[in-house]
């Protein structure tokens, strides 16, 4: 019998069409559960994402943490990015999440480099002599870190109290139901 060498990778080719893809790397702000525990107040930390999307669909949307594997696929969008935001990376609480400013004040507080609520409690006074109202700002934003740092045990305590109530309760199903199996042993 004989049999046809044929090459089954000619149709396969990784990558095909990732060009007409809308790809974009960016960064994202996530919360990172540890350190506001441990701070008391909302603390995000800054995390590459992706998303990928298919020209005219409004379905096949990808947006995620960048893998590994998403900059060996799309070298050219990383390293765009990266160029572009080199030396951003920020810790804190983003401005964003901080209730007492309007958008258009962190769009403002922004254009002066002050992204997180920390920066504007450690910005300098000069800084208050470009917009109206800084001062007062920065003093609230001094307010809001001391007392989440003064009410960070009180968080801690309240999350071990949860924790020991959760495991109470699995304690006392576990009990209960061990008491039924003993009384189904007892009357065999």
């Amino acid at each position: 019998m004989q049999t046809l060498d044929y090459d089954y990778t000619v149709h396969h080719r990784p990558g095909a069409g990732d060009e007409n893809l809308l790809v974009k790397f960016f960064v994202d702000a996530v919360k990172d559960d540890v350190a506001t525990a441990k701070e008391g107040r909302p603390i995000f930390k800054e995390v590459e994402m992706i998303d990928i999307r298919i020209p005219g669909s409004k379905d096949n949307i990808v947006v995620r943490p960048v893998r590994p594997k998403d900059i060996d696929r799309f070298p050219r969008h990383y390293a765009a990015f990266k160029q572009r935001t080199q030396g951003e990376s920020v810790v804190g609480t983003p401005l964003e999440q901080w209730p007492l400013l309007t958008k258009a004040q962190v769009e403002e507080l922004k254009f002066f480099n002050i992204r997180t609520v920390e920066q504007l409690a450690g910005a300098p006074d000069s800084t208050g002599q470009k917009f109206m109202g800084f001062n007062g700002l920065k003093q609230k934003a001094t307010d809001f870190i001391a007392a989440a740092q003064g009410s960070a045990p009180f968080i801690a305590l309240r999350e071990e109290n949860e924790s020991m109530k959760l495991t109470i309760q699995q304690m006392q199903d576990e009990m209960k139901d061990l008491r039924k199996q003993l009384k189904r042993a007892l009357k065999e």
